[in-house]
């Protein structure tokens, strides 16, 4: 995987994100099998549950969203992520792993409030 590769993919994430475009951020998580957005929660394994949890950012007012990418790894990259949305501050960290067609395969993300 190309550095380029990884921040294509986290830039659509951010679009699709920013947007509320559900179909198309689900779409980078059709052959994700896991899939957690809090260490809090548990994990999705499914595109149909993935999809359902996207539907909650439908109802938020978000102001802004960055993802810088920090490390890259073979075929893993860590990301931070900073989200400003119903005017309070969030942050925190994405792993995110990929197999050998660059399809997000593992998705888990650490959340804090700032």
């Amino acid at each position: 995987m190309t550095r380029e590769f990884a921040e294509q993919w986290l830039n659509k994430l951010k679009e699709y994100w920013f947007n509320k475009d559900i179909e198309s951020a689900v779409s980078l998580f059709t052959k994700t099998a896991y899939y957690q957005e809090t260490p809090f929660m548990k994990p999705y394994t499914t595109t149909c549950e993935i999809n359902q949890e996207w539907q909650h950012v439908k109802n938020e007012d978000i102001q802004k969203i960055e993802i810088n990418l920090l490390a890259l790894d073979g075929n893993t990259i860590i990301a931070q992520w900073i989200l400003k949305q119903n005017n309070k501050d969030y942050d925190g960290i994405y792993e995110i792993k990929f197999n050998e067609l660059n399809e997000c395969v593992y998705f888990k993300s650490w959340e804090m409030v700032k």
